[in-house]
């Protein structure tokens, strides 16, 4: 593997200019709304005096950024399945997915107990357990745990009727219902409550990527009228958290839609470029990003930063991202690959032999 320059290692000019943009900026966007939660969190746990603007600020648009992934990753489903076949995109989620998870998750909990006396967590040997049964006790990581199952789970389903997207619908509700019953087992919890936002993404893939449906979406005009509805589901969310899950579902959709607006403008004008490079490291900046602030945190909480505590969030966000990003180049170079990505293979797919039946065929 040829050695990187050091202007390799600090250049985030977006990567690969024929991806769709739109997605990468949408990723950017949920990355650092994702960070600035875990910095913000991780400073009041330090006893640091934080603003109620800025709390406020977290908690309104805590309502649509995961429920963005998950729409985001459904949109791909069935391209991906066309393209490796139902074992090759089983085995794809495992190494990308559920491998990062368990690793990453043994890895943190275990710094975090040798690292006691410097970070904010308490773990023991217990927390292992809590990979599988608990994994939102384990900070940030039990988003990929919760994608991936809810990936194997849509898959099972979408087999089982052979595709038949209308099952699906009913599943997405059927899950959204009972999410309640099993909000203390954050892996259930995780899976009906985030399913439908997949679904959705599944549904609405064709609508999305087609040239028409991208023309409205670019539109300065349609996102001006969707702003104060945008505006007005965020302050809602804000001081009705505990609501109705249908409800909260409607919310996030509207923010997610907002968002992907927001980046197919962005997209429109190649504005703010390294969004897009935030975007197409958001899984690595995922895992990397809590041990980053982590240490960071615990010398810059010992200067003069620590009385300046908006220029030291915004400050510790972008750090955290910038480092997670090198960090992920550096490791690839030392061919340390292993720790993002598992090494599981699938039989070469024949396209010719197709492993599913489309609603289409089907019907």
């Amino acid at each position: 593997m040829p050695g990187i320059t050091f202007k390799e290692l600090f250049n985030f000019k977006p990567p690969q200019a024929n991806r769709l943009g739109w997605i990468d900026y949408a990723k950017g966007i949920a990355i650092i709304l994702v960070v600035y939660r875990h910095v913000l969190f991780g400073l009041k746990s330090s006893g640091m005096v934080v603003s109620q603007w800025i709390i406020d600020g977290n908690n309104m648009f805590y309502s649509f950024r995961m429920p963005l992934f998950f729409l985001l990753s459904g949109l791909f489903f069935e391209r991906s399945i066309t393209r490796k076949g139902e074992t090759g995109f089983l085995v794809t989620r495992v190494n990308t997915l559920l491998y990062p998870y368990v690793l990453w998750a043994f890895i943190q909990i275990t710094l975090q107990m040798l690292f006691s006396s410097f970070v904010n967590a308490r773990r023991t040997g217990a927390d292992y357990l809590n990979i599988l049964i608990q994994p939102r006790h384990l900070d940030q990581l039990w988003y990929l745990f919760a994608l991936f199952n809810v990936t194997l789970l849509y898959l099972l389903i979408a087999k089982l009727f052979r595709y038949d997207k209308f099952a699906q619908v009913l599943v997405s509700l059927a899950l959204l219902a009972i999410a309640p019953l099993v909000n203390s087992i954050s892996t259930l919890y995780d899976v009906a409550l985030h399913y439908i936002f997949f679904c959705i993404g599944n549904l609405t893939a064709t609508y999305f990527f087609s040239e028409k449906t991208q023309e409205k979406l670019s539109s300065a005009y349609g996102l001006l009228v969707l702003l104060p509805i945008f505006a007005l589901c965020q302050y809602y969310f804000l001081y009705h958290q505990q609501m109705n899950l249908f409800l909260y579902a409607g919310i996030a959709l509207i923010g997610s839609l907002f968002t992907i607006m927001v980046s197919f403008q962005l997209s429109k004008y190649n504005a703010l470029p390294f969004l897009r490079t935030f975007g197409h490291y958001s899984l690595y900046i995922y895992l990397l990003h809590v041990p980053i602030v982590a240490a960071i945190r615990y010398f810059l909480l010992g200067t003069m930063m620590k009385q300046h505590i908006v220029v030291l969030l915004v400050l510790l966000i972008f750090i955290a991202i910038f480092f997670s990003i090198i960090t992920y180049r550096i490791c690839m170079q030392l061919r340390l690959g292993f720790l993002f990505t598992g090494p599981f293979k699938a039989k070469p797919y024949n396209p010719q032999q197709p492993e599913i039946v489309t609603q289409k065929n089907h019907l």
